[in-house]
């Protein structure tokens, strides 16, 4: 292997095309053959479920969780009631759109009072005269975990 400038000069560079050609042709066909292997999303086949009729509705019941405290704050789903309103119109309020919700949606509808063992019974009773005046007929006492 002479590597000398003096030689260089009688040998011709030349480019051999037909190789390159040739390779440029087998990676077009690769491509093509890879490309029509790969579908589309909109390509995918599925099937909708057909109609199948409903099975029985649960009616899931609605609950109205009020709490009284030992100084005599009433609380309900976040809102506060003031130990001196003795007439709960709010509370009223609240529990008789709880109760038509649950008319709308025809499930039973039920409050659950849960007073602190140090409440008094008289606060107790204003929130049950709220929620017999917002036409609760289901209303049961749970136990105070405080």
């Amino acid at each position: 292997m002479n590597l000398s400038k003096k030689n260089s000069g009688d040998a011709k560079l030349e480019l051999q095309i037909a190789p390159l050609i040739d390779v440029v042709f087998l990676l077009l066909i690769y491509f093509m053959v890879t490309a029509s292997l790969i579908k589309k999303e909109g390509d995918i086949s599925f099937v909708l479920p057909a109609s199948v009729p409903p099975t029985k509705i649960i009616n899931i019941p609605v609950e109205a969780l009020i709490f009284i405290m030992d100084d005599g704050t009433v609380e309900m789903d976040g809102l506060r009631f003031a130990p001196n309103d003795l007439v709960l119109g709010e509370l009223e309020i609240q529990v008789t759109g709880l109760r038509e919700i649950a008319k709308s949606q025809q499930s039973p509808f039920s409050v659950t009072l849960t007073p602190h063992e140090d409440a008094l019974h008289a606060r107790i009773i204003d929130v049950m005269d709220a929620c017999a005046a917002a036409g609760t007929t289901n209303l049961s006492f749970g136990k105070s975990i405080l």
